[in-house]
């Protein structure tokens, strides 16, 4: 098992190919229900590609992996994988990656949409504690095998456990150590996959969910005992509340927590990056 602790970074032909989505062991999510779930698009009716969480009526969450040109449009509120049956499908405007980003930690990015969604939006957790053995939900659109390649064209979800980090530690890649901005889930035969970067990582408290974390690293999908990897939305408040806010959104938020001494990526990025999966196809 390799841990692929870095984004690989490759230009392509077609970055819309680059982007191939799976929800490892999954069942169908409720119609009408986790509205907030955000794919996005190259084309208004194309099928999504990266996902994130629609968290204020003009502004969604997602990875920084996830952010290129190729991304024209947000798909919010839609049960299906492409199409316009139902769901909103806003042009999305500006694409704002966390400044601290090193391809390995803080993977966040706001993308801000042209218009405000009528869709209520999921609230986004700031509380650094997430119970370790407690059950999240992560969603989206794929296989539910890991035998298949061929993309759902409904939305499915799948319950993953939270993870202690020490133990997560102790369990991935010593090269890649879980950092506070990182959270494990998963480990049993439930997992995202390839192109679900991004996709939120959901807990429910007294009824309400709360988006906890982002899709962001792993190693091959659904392996038994090995967790995958989210970025942890209580490491950004500093970057995430601003767009949250009634308040003009600063040019440049920038978050008080200091850049690393010795960072823990050593490995150069490309001048022409065109983001793709961590995790290779199931």
């Amino acid at each position: 098992m390799v841990k692929a602790a870095l984004v690989t970074l490759a230009v392509v032909a077609s970055a819309a190919q680059a982007f191939d989505t799976k929800i490892i062991n999954g069942t169908e999510a409720p119609i009408g229900k986790f509205l907030y779930t955000t794919g996005f698009r190259t084309e208004d009716i194309s099928d999504d590609q990266c996902m994130g969480a629609l968290i204020a009526p003009k502004y969604v969450l997602t990875t920084a992996t996830c952010v290129h040109t190729v991304f024209k449009y947000a798909s919010v509120g839609s049960h299906y994988l492409s199409g316009d049956k139902d769901g909103e499908r806003i042009k999305i405007v500006k694409q704002t990656r966390h400044p601290l980003f090193d391809h390995y930690q803080f993977d966040f990015a706001i993308f801000e949409l042209e218009t405000a969604s009528k869709i209520a939006p999921v609230k986004v957790n700031f509380d650094p504690v997430v119970t370790p053995g407690s059950w999240a939900t992560v969603r989206g659109w794929g296989a539910s095998t890991g035998e298949a390649y061929t993309r759902s064209p409904v939305l499915l979800e799948a319950d993953v456990k939270v993870w202690d980090s020490v133990e997560c530690n102790n369990t991935v890649d010593a090269s890649f150590p879980i950092l506070d901005s990182q959270i494990c889930a998963g480990g049993a035969d439930k997992d995202w996959c390839s192109g679900d970067n991004g996709a939120p990582l959901i807990v429910n408290k007294a009824g309400e969910d709360y988006v906890v974390g982002l899709a962001s690293l792993g190693s091959s999908c659904a392996i038994k005992d090995v967790p995958g990897i989210y970025a942890r939305t209580s490491s950004a408040r500093d970057f995430i509340e601003p767009y949250l806010s009634t308040k003009p959104v600063p040019t440049n938020p920038v978050p008080t927590k200091p850049v690393p001494t010795n960072p823990v990526s050593t490995k150069p990025v490309p001048s022409t990056p065109v983001p793709t999966t961590t995790k290779p196809s199931c």
